[in-house]
């Protein structure tokens, strides 16, 4: 009788099934990564704009020098992303790919600049 009982309950631990469960991880939400953006140059181009015409010479890819107003202004890359950035003494030249705008001492001078 003492057997019968051990291969009944060895029949009867063999069918348990043990289930564990994992803790659950915390889902990390995925943030898409825009590529700065690059630099039109090196060269000579000449936007078309909103109130006028600018053009500018990227002569690398952190420095430019724009004439406006019948003067070369120089001016260094201050960010690239969302938009590029350039900016020297009172100008501020912002291309986001497509268009530009010219700041000069804060008021926009030239906008929707595009080639």
């Amino acid at each position: 009788m003492a057997r019968s009982l051990l291969v009944l309950l060895g029949l009867l631990l063999s069918s348990c099934i043990l289930l564990v469960e994992e803790p659950e991880r915390p889902v990390q939400p995925v943030t898409p990564v825009r590529p700065g953006l690059v630099t039109p140059g090196p060269g000579s181009f000449t936007y078309r704009c909103s109130g006028g015409t600018l053009v500018v010479n990227y002569l690398d890819s952190d420095t430019l020098r724009l004439f406006y107003d019948g003067a070369f202004q120089s001016l260094s890359l201050v960010r690239r992303s969302p938009t590029l950035l350039f900016s020297g003494g009172a100008y501020t030249w912002e291309w986001n790919g497509s268009r530009g705008t010219l700041t000069v001492r804060g008021q926009v001078v030239l906008s929707n600049c595009g080639l």
